[in-house]
């Protein structure tokens, strides 16, 4: 596996991992570097390499040069593995697209390739920088997408509306697309009683990226107008860009002792025991191209499955899987009915359960366990469910 990502804290990779480790592969994953890390390090079977740092801020200019720093230690890695291993599959996660050619020589040995797309770097693109879909670049990152994906053997994508953007914004052959969606390993997710003793506080929890496209500021100033009716706590898990500024905000609006920030990643392992202690979920996620039509909340989803109510803005993506039973809706960016539902989600503890409850509808048909053996068959064509991998000599 190669990943421009964090291992600590991402649930989609450590979820495929998983799943290989279980049907008998060894797995070495190539991820950026964590302060106070290991360089090589075992988890169980799997070796971790940690390789360049991560960038996070706002010029893009600094972005292309961490991605091509991570793109040269993972390509002369790959050499120096292929060397003395033979896979028999290499998974790139985006973003960028193009990690896929630092691949190319297991790719030339007969690996499969799986391209895995988390998220569309051009809509990424417009809602970070705000530009339009005719910009220079937003055009290069779509040919990106496309160049980068004749290059694997297959294409993963994390809903339905990405993947008709590959298909028909793309041209990407409907055939190569496959949707895997970012629900939760039932391994990792496991069910964690709740440890809220009082309802005296409406606790409300938050966690991954604190950056203002996401609407941590939103949920701050709707945190500001409820606290002057019910007594109400905004958790926030996680940093980012914007966490200064939103420590900021929540001081100018005095309400700096009823909105609590980590500060800090966290291991994905700990998001049951985090959310069990709260009362509601909320996304903050503004109206943009990216948040409005490609970017279900992972967030959302992991409410959900933990039973926990969600106060959502409604946008496409979202309204694609859930219903008004489902979600708490508010207009995306209006601050005074995000705060309407915090204060009549506070009187009426009821309505949380049944939103929960309705919610939980959305994974009738959907599980891990069955994109799981979607993905070994993939791997392994003709594999009985079930069976173990192939010997070590031919995965490691």
């Amino acid at each position: 596996m190669v990943a421009y990502a964090l291992y600590l804290n991402d649930a989609r990779i450590k979820a495929y991992v998983r799943t290989l480790e279980r049907a008998g592969f060894n797995v070495d994953v190539l991820v950026v570097g964590e302060r106070g890390k290991p360089r090589l390090e075992w988890i169980g079977t799997t070796r971790l390499f940690r390789l360049t740092s991560q960038y996070r801020g706002r010029h893009p200019v600094l972005y292309l040069w961490s991605y091509l720093q991570f793109f040269v230690a993972s390509l002369l890695t790959v050499v120096y593995l292929s060397c003395t291993r033979r896979y028999a599959a290499v998974h790139v996660h985006n973003m960028p697209n193009a990690l896929v050619f630092a691949v190319l020589l297991p790719r030339l040995l007969g690996a499969k390739v799986i391209l895995d797309v988390h998220d569309l770097m051009t809509a990424n693109y417009m809602a970070k920088f705000e530009v339009e879909d005719d910009h220079v670049m937003v055009r290069l990152l779509r040919f990106e997408q496309w160049f980068s994906s004749l290059a694997a053997t297959h294409v993963f994508c994390a809903d339905h509306s990405q993947r008709e953007y590959l298909v028909s914004g793309c041209a990407i052959p409907a055939r190569k697309v496959t949707v895997m969606m970012n629900l939760p390993n039932e391994e990792i997710f496991k069910g964690v009683p709740s440890s809220r003793t009082t309802g005296d506080t409406l606790k409300i929890v938050y966690h991954g990226t604190i950056t203002r496209r996401l609407g941590i500021d939103l949920l701050i100033r709707s945190v500001a107008k409820a606290a002057g009716t019910v007594p109400v706590e905004l958790w926030v898990y996680g940093t980012g860009e914007f966490l200064d500024e939103a420590r900021q905000l929540a001081s100018e609006l005095h309400v700096e002792n009823a909105v609590h920030f980590s500060g800090s990643f966290f291991p994905v392992e700990h998001i049951p025991a985090i959310v069990a202690g709260m009362d509601v979920g909320v996304i903050g996620n503004r109206r943009n191209l990216a948040c409005e039509q490609f970017m279900l909340p992972v967030k959302l989803l992991e409410y959900v499955y933990l039973g926990v109510p969600v106060i959502a803005p409604r946008l496409e993506i979202i309204a694609r899987y859930f219903d008004d039973s489902m979600v708490a809706y508010y207009e995306p960016e209006n601050v005074d009915q995000m705060a309407e539902w915090i204060v009549r989600l506070f009187r009426h503890p009821e309505q949380r359960r049944q939103l929960a409850a309705s919610a939980l509808r959305f994974y009738d048909l959907r599980s891990w366990s069955a994109q799981a053996e979607e993905y070994l068959a993939l791997l392994c064509p003709g594999r009985p469910i079930g069976a173990e991998a192939p010997s070590q000599s031919a995965t490691r």
